[in-house]
């Protein structure tokens, strides 16, 4: 995996022709990807990958604080990132929380390779979490319609380190667009980020669906940049829409089929 590869890697799929709806958009997690079988929080999820970055230091040479320390600066610095990113929708930067754990361990970041850092940390497909069950004949079937299909995610890593996760579901090849919100710069509900997206997959923003689980996120964003907004709502999704109204809402992604059918009807 090339990590200095384009983030948004547009793909080499055929244009879609040009019709009521020509572009399908989607959130990742808990939207493709069902992340309810997970059973370990994020500090124990992270522990064993902080781990790798602490052994990758040490086999260079670096004098290093206690492991345990090393890690709650991590977690402090994950934290961190995250509220100020909500503070304004920017986009948090997993790069950057590296330079900062490297510089509280007492070690200067400029002399780093912050890329080799970020292989070393290992990102993979967590144990328990699957694929729903209809995400790849959705897919296909939306590609073999014609549509261009684009993933925008709410992730503080660069996209090739999510490509991980979409390769080994065998999802990498269906997307025109893909792009995080640490390629981007900004959060979702932030229209920068579906902005970006839709500039990639040339196209409008009333020809486009977003289809998210994330009402804060994706529907109040879908909304505001002016593309069709679809609630993903599966019964073990326990989300307040907390006054975001969505277009349309479904409980599995094969329901999102009919509703473009509908669509393309229209004038």
């Amino acid at each position: 995996m090339n990590p200095s590869s384009s983030t948004l890697a547009p793909s080499s799929m055929p244009r879609p022709r040009r019709r009521r709806i020509d572009a399908v958009l989607f959130d990742m997690d808990d939207t493709l990807i069902d992340w309810s079988g997970l059973k370990l929080g994020w500090e124990e999820l992270n522990r064993p990958l902080v781990a790798n970055i602490y052994t990758f230091l040490e086999q260079l040479g670096h004098t290093l604080p206690d492991p345990d320390e090393f890690h709650s600066a991590f977690q402090r610095r994950s934290s961190e990132a995250w509220n100020q990113a909500t503070e304004n929708w920017s986009g948090p930067d997993f790069a950057e929380v590296l330079r900062r754990v490297c510089a509280d361990a007492g070690l200067d970041p400029g002399g780093l390779d912050i890329d080799a850092l970020m292989r070393a940390y290992g990102w993979q497909p967590m144990p328990g979490v699957v694929l729903y069950p209809d995400t790849v004949a959705v897919l296909q079937a939306l590609r073999e319609a014609g549509y261009a299909l684009g993933l925008v995610t709410n992730s503080y890593f660069p996209m090739w380190m999510r490509d991980v996760e979409l390769e080994h579901y065998q999802l990498l090849d269906f997307f025109n667009v893909r792009i995080t919100a640490c390629d981007a710069g900004h959060l979702k509900p932030h229209r920068a980020i579906f902005t970006r997206a839709l500039e990639h997959l040339d196209t409008e923003p009333e020809r486009a669906v977003f289809v998210g689980d994330r009402p804060e996120h994706d529907i109040r964003g879908a909304n505001d940049a002016g593309l069709i907004s679809v609630l993903l709502d599966p019964p073990h999704l326990e989300r307040d829409l907390d006054g975001v109204v969505p277009d349309y809402t479904i409980t599995t992604l094969s329901e999102l089929l009919p509703i473009l059918v509908e669509l393309e009807k229209e004038t």
